[in-house]
């Protein structure tokens, strides 16, 4: 089976990642490059882990979380729907097998909490881990003076940390927020719809979402 290893040794994967984050980074957004598409899948891994995913399984949500961005190369709007194209395009050419590349596409494809659904498992799982990666070091600006909200609120995040307990069925989102750099308000203005998509995640995969920002749970 193709792996999320061997995705990684792909120059021309490695090209569109750069090339899709350089597009955002013109566009005044924070990071969406190599380090935020490696996190994601990470966070994708612990969770199919704790979750008790196959192998196979954990693997495919993996590549999900490092190929899930990489639509933004042709633009922001519908990105999501351009990168599930692009990766099954990608993906046969590297002879991947047809149900673990439609898993993966459709996780791609709904990713985006303006246009996506939550379908399956394993858009569950890069939903969650995608919503989740919030923190400072994806602010590009210098300036604190020329942060917008999106800068502040990742900026003011100190700590992220998606917790799984299976025992109890619950997945906690812990956040640890710097609120001289940001309110907590300014985090649901602009998370708030992205908070919702983790909740609907985190019931189709059979447990309950929580969010605790810094010592109060706000859900």
């Amino acid at each position: 089976m193709l792996t999320l290893e061997d995705l990684r040794k792909d120059k021309d994967i490695e090209m569109l990642i750069q090339r899709a984050d350089h597009y955002l980074e013109n566009l005044g957004f924070t990071d969406h490059g190599t380090d935020h598409v490696e996190e994601v899948s990470s966070r994708c891994r612990m969770i199919a882990e704790k979750l008790n995913f196959t192998p196979e399984d954990i693997e495919i949500v993996s590549i999900a979380g490092y190929l899930h961005d990489i639509g933004n190369v042709t633009g922001r709007k519908h990105h999501s729907i351009a990168g599930s194209v692009m990766a099954f395009q990608l993906l046969r050419e590297k002879y991947m097998d047809m149900e673990s590349i439609t898993k993966i596409v459709t996780a791609i494809a709904n990713h985006d909490e303006y246009a996506g659904e939550v379908t399956d498992i394993y858009s569950a799982v890069l939903i969650i881990a995608d919503k989740s990666d919030v923190r400072q070091t994806r602010v590009r600006v210098k300036d604190a003076n020329e942060f917008d909200i999106h800068d502040r609120v990742n900026y003011a995040v100190r700590h992220s940390e998606v917790i799984v307990i299976e025992a109890t069925k619950e997945i906690w989102l812990n956040l640890s927020i710097d609120t001289q750099s940001s309110n907590v308000m300014d985090y649901f203005e602009i998370f708030l719809k992205r908070m919702l998509m983790c909740k609907e995640a985190t019931k189709k995969l059979g447990h309950v979402f929580h969010l605790k920002i810094n010592d109060s749970v706000l859900y």
